[in-house]
């Protein structure tokens, strides 16, 4: 860059034999500011300027400077300052004040000097450029290290959420392995206990039953004497032997409920259709009952068929003897959100509000002591919560209550 074509011949003369690792110079000649700028906008991979300070004005080329460095931005090209009048600028000046790489004389610029200023020049470019070459590299392995890291983390979050679900599938097979171990021992103990209370209470039953036929016997020969006190004592012992008869009775149905366990307490959850179930269940009613569920509805539970079957079973007595026709009993099957619905309505009596909490507690019937024993709404309760599901009774008195089975289901 310089006014004077003469510098321009010259300067290409002495660089014609010039080579830097082994590549040959190629010139591109500006006469004026204007012009210089214009190239620095074109050629981008220009690597030394050559720049004459005083060109169309006396500061044409420190102007020059300012405007590629500032404007233009680029801080790679090599600038080297050339002056024909060195003392109307101060060097030290000049080379604070400007972003400039190299001050020089024009006089001072030999053949050999100026080789070895453009090659001092063109090596601390092509630095300049491995480094740039270098930083954005190093950026886009950052850029590429970071979107490395982003999809690792989401393969590993991914990856940790299988973990999670698979733990906690872990955790619902074990809690329900537990659960079935429990109602096995819970059955165990209660099948246990039937038998070994069914025995003496047989052998007792059986001589409740002589005794009392004894007594029959004896109350005939006292009635001969006509012994009004004797009568009296007969009198006594036949009260007192029909309130023996009905707690005998009353141990009788405890154990007979208890045996409910026989047989359910070591089923295994399957996968049963619901229908089928319910299609065996009212067979084996003497009376049908509304049997509702959803169109085109195949509904699959993991469940233990004998359990259900015992739960409905009583629902359904539950039912009747609260005073509903069997007609006025209808069943209910609803796919919900991941569970099913089972409800059994009736138009019964209903039950109190007080009393409503209270009839799933074990021996809790509103019933004559005699005619109840109070434990079928337990185990139902009971064998629904071995399924992992909720057993909830809305009622209302005089007009009917509902019972409505929840258990997590499977769909097919």
């Amino acid at each position: 860059m310089d006014d004077e074509p003469e510098i321009h011949n010259v300067t290409k003369m002495a660089l014609s034999r010039f080579a830097y690792e082994d590549r040959e110079l190629s010139f591109i000649h500006a006469y004026s500011k204007s012009e210089a700028i214009k190239y620095m906008l074109d050629e981008q991979d220009i690597c030394v300027v050559l720049l004459d300070v005083i060109m169309e004005t006396d500061n044409a080329g420190l102007e020059c400077v300012h405007q590629i460095r500032q404007e233009l931005k680029n801080h790679d090209v090599r600038i080297i300052l050339r002056t024909g009048q060195p003392s109307t600028i101060p060097e030290h000046e000049v080379m604070l004040k400007y972003d400039i790489n190299d001050y020089k004389n024009k006089v001072d610029l030999t053949k050999s000097k100026l080789y070895i200023t453009m090659t001092s020049a063109l090596r601390a470019y092509c630095d300049i450029k491995k480094q740039s070459k270098l930083a954005s590299e190093l950026k886009d392995l950052n850029d590429n290290l970071e979107a490395k890291v982003a999809l690792r983390t989401a393969e590993l979050t991914q990856l940790n959420q299988s973990l999670i679900a698979a733990n906690e599938k872990i955790l619902e097979q074990q809690n329900s392995l537990l659960q079935s171990e429990k109602m096995a021992s819970v059955g165990y103990l209660a099948s246990g206990m039937a038998h070994e209370i069914n025995n003496p209470l047989g052998a007792m039953k059986c001589n409740f039953t002589v005794l009392k036929d004894y007594i029959k016997g004896l109350s005939h020969h006292i009635s001969v004497l006509n012994n009004e006190s004797l009568n009296g004592d007969l009198i006594d012992i036949f009260e007192l032997l029909e309130d023996n008869e009905i707690d005998l009775n009353r141990i009788e149905q405890i154990v007979a409920a208890l045996s409910v366990f026989n047989g359910v307490s070591d089923e295994r959850a399957q996968l049963h259709n619901l229908t089928e179930i319910f299609t065996c269940f009212v067979s084996n009613l003497s009376t049908q009952i509304v049997f509702d569920h959803e169109p085109n509805s195949d509904i699959t539970l993991l469940c233990c068929r004998e359990q259900l079957l015992k739960v409905f079973d009583i629902l359904h007595t539950n039912a009747i003897e609260s005073g509903a026709l069997p007609r006025d009993i209808s069943v209910k099957v609803r796919l919900g959100r991941g569970n099913v619905s089972i409800s059994f309505k009736d138009q019964g009596i209903g039950i109190e509000p007080t009393k409503l909490s209270h009839i799933f507690d074990p021996f809790y019937s509103s019933k004559p002591v005699g005619q109840n024993v109070g434990l079928g709404l337990t185990i139902a309760l009971m064998l629904i919560k071995n399924h992992h599901g909720e057993l909830i009774a809305t009622s209302e008195l005089g007009k009917g209550s509902c019972f409505e089975i929840r258990i997590p289901v499977k769909t097919s």
